[in-house]
C-alpha cells in the first residue's frame, strides 16, 4: 500500500485508487507536494484521469484522421477497463457492455464515439467513488491540420459534439484541462459551457510560471550540473519565452535545456526545431511574403517590431491576414512579446525573437520559403505574359500561385467568381504604373470580369473567368468563356482605351486546378 506521508501542518494522508502503483518518489521533493501545507495531497492518486493527445493527427483526409482518433479514443477504453476494474464492475450492466462494443467497433464512426468522455467519466466514477479528471493535450493539433487540408466542417463536428459532452453538464468531472495554442472562444467547439478559464500569454495569471523553467529554477539546474559558468550562453540559445502580461515572467523552453544539460558535449543546438510543427506556418508564410518579408528581416536584425496580435482569432481566419500569421507565430513560440497592452483588436505588442534556437528555424527554414516566394517572380512575368499572349506562362504560373497561397476556406461564403477574380485583380497591381486593372467594367455589349487597359499605345487584355460547376467538364466551362468573349466583343473596350494588340483570354479555375485558353479577336 502506498506510505502515509504527513506535510507540514498534519496533511491528511492521500486516499489512493485501489491497485494504483505509489508514485509518491515522484513528487516527494516538489514543490506541489509540499505548497500550501500539504493540502494538494488530498488529491495525489486519488481520482480517475482520462487523458489524450492530439499531437499527432496530421493527415491530408479527413477519412485517414478520424482513422488515427479513432485508434486513441479506443486504447484509452481498453486502459481505463483495465486500470479501474471496470469489467467487474459493469459484469452485470449488458447496456454498458453493449455501449462498450460500440466504443470498440474498428468501423466506429464520429457520431458513436461523441459521447466517449461522458460515458468514460461514468463508468471510472461509479467504479471508484470518485470524480474524473479529464486531460487534453493539443487539442487544437487536428483542427489546425483539418483547416489546411480542407477538412475543417468534419473535424470541427467531431470535436464540439466531443468535447462538449464532456466537459458540459458532466456530473462526473473534477477537472477538465486543454492545452493548445489558440484559443477555444471563437471556435465553435465549446458552445454553451460555462466557467472555462483561459490562460494565455498576454495575460498575467497565477499559472505563467509553469509553461517552463524559471531564471531561478535554470540556476539551480545549471549548479547540480556543474554547468554555472555557462549560464550566459545557455540564456542566450533557450531562454525569452515571456508569460504574464504587462508584468510577465520570462521563461527557458524546458526540452531543449533538458537536452543540453544532459549532454553539454554536443553543444548548443537548435533542438526544438525538430520537434515543433510548422506545416501550418510553412503554408501560409509564402502567401503573406511581400507583406511579413521586411519585417522578418528586423527581426533577425535583433529588432524590436511592433505587431498587432489577436489572442482569440479563430481558425478560419488564418489565411486571411498578415494579423492572424503574426499570432500564429507568436502563440506557436517563433516570436515573443517584450511588451502588451490590450487594443481595440486584441494586443499591441512590441515583439522580437525569442533566443538563438528559434533564429536557427527563421535562418534555415522561414527565411528560404519567403525567398523562395518572391524568386518565383510571379508578380513580374505573369503580367508580362498576359500582355505578350502567352497563355502557357499565364497558366502554369496561376496554378503553381492557386497551389501555394491559396486555401479553400479563402472562398468562405461569397460567390467563388468573386473570389477568382479579386484574386487575379490583385496579382495585377504592379500594372498600376502603365495599365489600369478593373473588373465587372461595362464592355462591348456586357460586363467584362476583368480589362487590362492600357494608359498609353500598348498591349492590352481581356480575361472572361469560369469556375467548373458539378457535373460540368473544363472543357464545357472553357467552351463557354470562348463563346462569351466572341459573342459580348469586350475587347472593344480596351481597343478604344489605345490598345494596339488585345490579348483575350477564357480562364476556367476548379479549386486549386486552372485552365487557359487564349481566344482571337473577331473584328
Amino acid at each position: 500500500p502506498p506510505r502515509t506521508l504527513l506535510g507540514a501542518g498534519g496533511a491528511a494522508p492521500p486516499k489512493t485508487l485501489r491497485g494504483a502503483p505509489d508514485l509518491t518518489d515522484l513528487f516527494a521533493d516538489t514543490e506541489v507536494w509540499t505548497a500550501d501545507q500539504g493540502r494538494h495531497r488530498a488529491h495525489f492518486q486519488r481520482h480517475p484521469v482520462i487523458w489524450f493527445t492530439f499531437k499527432d493527427v496530421k493527415f491530408r483526409t479527413w477519412p485517414e484522421a478520424w482513422g488515427v482518433i479513432r485508434s486513441l479514443l479506443q486504447r484509452e477504453v481498453h486502459r481505463l477497463w483495465a486500470a479501474h476494474d471496470l469489467a467487474t464492475h459493469l459484469a452485470a450492466d449488458q447496456e454498458a457492455q453493449q455501449i462498450r462494443a460500440a466504443l470498440l467497433d474498428p468501423q466506429a464512426s464520429p457520431a458513436d464515439l461523441g459521447d466517449l468522455l461522458s460515458t468514460l467519466s461514468r463508468w471510472c466514477a461509479e467504479a471508484t467513488g470518485e470524480s474524473v479528471a479529464i486531460l487534453i493535450d493539443e487539442y487544437d493539433a487536428a483542427l489546425l491540420t483539418a483547416w489546411q487540408h480542407g477538412y475543417w466542417d468534419d473535424a470541427v463536428s467531431f470535436f464540439r459534439a466531443f468535447l462538449s459532452a464532456g466537459l458540459k453538464d458532466n456530473a462526473h468531472l473534477l477537472r477538465g484541462v486543454l492545452t493548445g495554442i489558440l484559443r477555444v472562444a471563437k471556435e465553435g467547439i465549446f458552445s454553451g459551457l460555462n466557467n472555462v478559464r483561459t490562460f494565455g500569454l498576454l495575460t498575467a495569471d497565477p499559472t505563467s510560471t509553469a509553461f517552463g523553467f524559471t531564471e531561478a529554477e535554470v540556476a539551480a539546474l545549471a549548479t547540480a550540473y556543474g554547468l554555472t559558468d555557462q549560464l550566459p550562453e545557455i540564456a542566450a540559445w533557450y531562454n525569452g519565452y515571456r508569460f504574464g502580461g504587462t508584468e510577465p515572467h520570462t521563461l527557458y523552453n524546458p526540452w531543449s535545456l533538458i537536452l543540453y544539460l544532459t549532454n553539454p558535449a554536443a553543444g548548443f543546438q537548435s533542438y526544438w526545431k525538430n520537434t515543433s510543427s510548422n506545416d501550418l506556418i510553412r503554408a501560409l508564410l509564402p502567401r503573406h511574403a511581400a507583406e511579413i518579408g521586411p519585417t522578418i528581416e528586423r527581426l533577425l536584425q535583433g529588432e524590436l517590431v511592433a505587431l498587432e496580435v489577436d489572442e482569440s482569432i479563430p481558425l478560419s481566419d488564418l489565411g486571411e491576414s498578415a494579423l492572424a500569421l503574426w499570432s500564429l507565430l507568436l502563440f506557436s513560440g517563433y516570436l515573443t512579446a517584450e511588451r502588451a497592452h490590450p487594443s481595440r483588436n486584441g494586443f499591441d505588442i512590441a515583439a522580437r525573437l525569442p533566443n538563438q534556437e528559434v533564429r536557427a528555424v527563421y535562418e534555415d527554414t522561414f527565411v528560404d520559403l519567403l525567398r523562395r516566394a518572391g524568386a518565383q517572380g510571379w508578380q513580374r512575368r505573369l503580367p508580362q505574359a498576359l500582355l505578350t499572349g502567352d497563355a502557357d506562362t499565364v497558366q502554369a504560373d496561376l496554378e503553381d500561385i492557386l497551389l501555394h497561397m491559396f486555401s479553400h476556406h479563402d472562398f468562405g461564403a461569397r460567390p467563388v467568381e468573386a473570389i477568382y477574380q479579386a484574386f487575379i485583380v490583385g496579382l495585377l497591381v504592379s500594372l498600376d504604373a502603365s495599365h489600369r486593372v478593373v473588373s465587372n467594367r461595362e464592355a462591348g455589349y456586357g460586363r467584362a470580369d476583368v480589362l487590362i487597359l492600357p494608359r498609353a499605345a500598348g498591349a492590352g487584355a481581356v480575361l472572361e473567368l469560369k469556375v467548373v460547376r458539378r457535373n460540368e467538364s473544363p472543357e464545357t466551362a472553357i467552351a463557354s468563356a470562348i463563346g462569351q468573349l466572341r459573342d459580348r466583343r469586350y475587347f472593344t473596350e480596351v481597343r478604344a482605351a489605345g490598345a494596339t494588340a488585345v490579348h483575350q483570354y477564357a480562364v476556367v479555375f476548379d479549386g486549386k486546378r486552372c485552365w487557359v485558353e487564349p481566344v482571337p479577336e473577331v473584328v
